[in-house]
């Protein structure tokens, strides 16, 4: 475990995380340029912003974050491998109706079994399977009419005929995965920005 900076204040808003490399990133933003022209009022993801989140754990006292979560995310995390994550597919959250989520889908069988461990040592209040996923947008709460029958006939031909049936070209984008951090969101008006707080390496 390695302290990279500060947190902003005594009740930070932490998650446990996978970063990924700037290059990577680069490469991930064409596949959600690809999205853009097929959705409506999405707020698109900035590529800086990318990461796939393992645990979140949200507001948390500083006294507890440093003296008991730290300590058991070390422990669980030591003997965690590094990996390889690839990225294989689009995916979708909610239906045509009330779409949530649009992003990429990851698989590794290491990554999966190190979320496994972390949520056992750290249960979620409403337990929820695990999935890799890399979020690449969220179409905004108040869409017109018109934006709302745009997304809807995306999801039901994607759904459908699957996403090849709207141009979207097949993902296939690999990155090695040597750590894992806890990342802090804050927040500066609307905007959001993510910073890496504590490093945890990954075994060789």
């Amino acid at each position: 475990m390695n302290v990279l900076s500060d947190f902003s204040g005594g009740r930070p808003r932490v998650f446990l995380a996978v970063p990924f490399s700037d290059a990577f990133k680069r490469r991930i933003a064409n596949y959600r340029s690809a999205l853009e022209p097929l959705f409506a009022n999405v707020h698109w993801i900035p590529p800086e912003n990318y990461h796939l989140t393992v645990k979140f754990f949200g507001e948390t006292r500083l006294e507890k974050l440093t003296g008991r979560i730290l300590p058991r995310l070390e422990r669980v995390l030591e003997s965690c491998p590094a990996h390889e994550l690839r990225f294989t597919g689009y995916g979708a959250f909610g239906g045509p109706r009330n779409l949530r989520v649009l992003y990429l889908n990851g698989e590794s069988p290491e990554l999966m079994a190190l979320a496994g461990a972390v949520l056992e040592e750290f249960p979620d209040e409403r337990p929820r399977p695990f999935r890799a996923h890399l979020t690449l947008g969220k179409p905004r709460r108040r869409l017109t009419r018109e934006e709302q029958r745009i997304n809807e006939d995306a999801v039901r031909r994607w759904r459908q005929e699957g996403p090849e049936s709207l141009g979207l070209p097949p993902v296939d984008a690999a990155e090695r995965i040597g750590r894992v951090v806890l990342m802090e969101s804050v927040f500066t008006g609307r905007a959001v920005s993510y910073h890496e707080r504590v490093d945890f390496p990954l075994a060789r």
